[in-house]
């Protein structure tokens, strides 16, 4: 059983007609799937617990069948019931005046307040949650109002920060260690730009992508093949909620081979030298992020092997064959996120950068120096000893000097 042929045989099976297409339901399918495994975790690089939960926003020109990703919720509507049954049965019994505790859900859209992402995210622990909106709109307008935005709340989701909130009404706290959420949603190129800005917060750089900004073309009409789409999704809805009762009660940890971590270092060597050398214009965060998600992709096919193997292990380690499958679906998403990035008409994030005066100053003084040196070359430029002192803490926060110690500096 290679994992990689199934979930392509998904694609195929639900319409995609392309490769793109077929990628493009692939991240969907690794999306919802990280939505029902929140207890199969990974060590990130500072050995702490790391949920493999994804972002993914699809971005196309209307007639992109951009709604073949969306009906992709189909998948998580099983869970998503029954957890939903479960707590309409818990609120059913509770007495008139009783309070009712924070409801758990799985499957949301993008139209919800702050105050509920907050409420879900707090209830849910080990729950699956998952945003899920055809519309981009629908999520920016939420996440963007005045009072009650909760793009910061998403960004910490992803990392599995902690969340909390307190309001005096009824004395509520609610807080969450280590929440878990996943986010798929699609929109045209006018909703990406408003759903994505501002980039250097980093909500963009958490995202996986796929971006087909061609013009449309019309699709004549044929006849329904041999294999339906709404058999197929109701098939493998059922597989996702059996993969979630079979993690759901365990907490399981996927173990990576010292050669797979040296392909990831590799591949992060390779995407910074192209940032540095200008062959690419996107920031660092988004070099980082996506390495982060080859883990987490890589997790998720890990469980899927896992479950259809039957292995109940509590260490479950990953496949060669599995770690591949992420690496590429992740790099077709770095590729597709660099060609966004550069026609985003936005201002891009704010960077601490040395200026051309600046640049001229740090070329003049030796390789160490002290703060009365740089002051006597600060003069012979017409500037101030306040200016001088201003440059040398730009150019320590920057890395280009070290500060050994009081008033003595070295160049990196």
């Amino acid at each position: 059983m290679i994992l990689e042929d199934l979930i392509k045989d998904f694609a195929a099976a639900i319409g995609a007609e392309t490769p793109q297409e077929e990628m493009a339901i692939v991240k969907g399918f690794m999306t919802l799937s990280s939505a029902v495994i929140p207890t199969v975790q990974f060590k990130d690089r500072d050995h702490r617990n790391t949920r493999a939960n994804l972002y993914y926003a699809v971005v196309g020109n209307a007639g992109s069948n951009k709604s073949r990703i969306g009906k992709l919720e189909k998948l998580v509507l099983p869970v998503h019931n029954q957890v939903r049954s479960y707590e309409d049965a818990l609120r059913a019994k509770l007495d008139k005046n009783d309070k009712k505790p924070p409801r758990k859900n799985v499957l949301l859209s993008g139209n919800i307040t702050r105050a509920r992402v907050i409420e879900h995210l707090c209830a849910n622990e080990d729950t699956p949650l998952i945003i899920v909106d055809s519309e981009m709109d629908s999520i920016t307008t939420s996440m963007q109002v005045d009072h009650g935005g909760f793009r910061a709340e998403l960004r910490k989701a992803y990392h599995g920060e902690f969340i909390g909130s307190s309001k005096k009404t009824d004395d509520e706290l609610l807080e969450s260690d280590f929440p878990h959420m996943s986010i798929m949603v699609t929109g045209t190129y006018d909703q990406a730009v408003k759903y994505l800005a501002p980039i250097g917060d980093g909500f963009a750089s958490r995202h996986l992508y796929d971006v087909n900004l061609k013009p449309s073309t019309f699709t004549p009409y044929g006849k329904p093949g041999s294999r339906s789409p709404e058999s197929t999704l109701n098939l493998w809805a059922k597989h996702y909620h059996k993969l979630w009762e079979f993690f759901s009660s365990r907490n399981v940890e996927v173990k990576f081979s010292e050669t797979q971590i040296q392909q990831i270092n590799d591949l992060g060597y390779q995407w910074e030298k192209d940032i540095k050398t200008q062959n690419e214009d996107n920031s660092l965060d988004f070099l980082f992020r996506h390495l982060l998600m080859v883990f987490k992709a890589a997790t998720v096919a890990t469980a899927w092997s896992a479950y259809f193997e039957n292995d109940a292990s509590e260490e479950l380690k990953c496949k060669d064959a599995d770690f591949a499958f992420a690496m590429h679906v992740i790099q077709d998403s770095y590729r597709h996120l660099q060609d966004l990035y550069a026609v985003l008409p936005m201002k891009k994030e704010l960077r601490v950068s040395l200026n051309e005066t600046e640049l001229h100053i740090l070329n003049e003084l030796d390789q160490e120096f002290t703060t009365d040196q740089a002051y006597e070359i600060g003069r012979k430029n017409a500037l101030s000893e306040r200016r001088v002192r201003e440059y040398l803490k730009k150019y320590v926060v920057t890395g280009s000097v070290q500060r050994k110690s009081q008033g003595k500096y070295c160049k990196a």
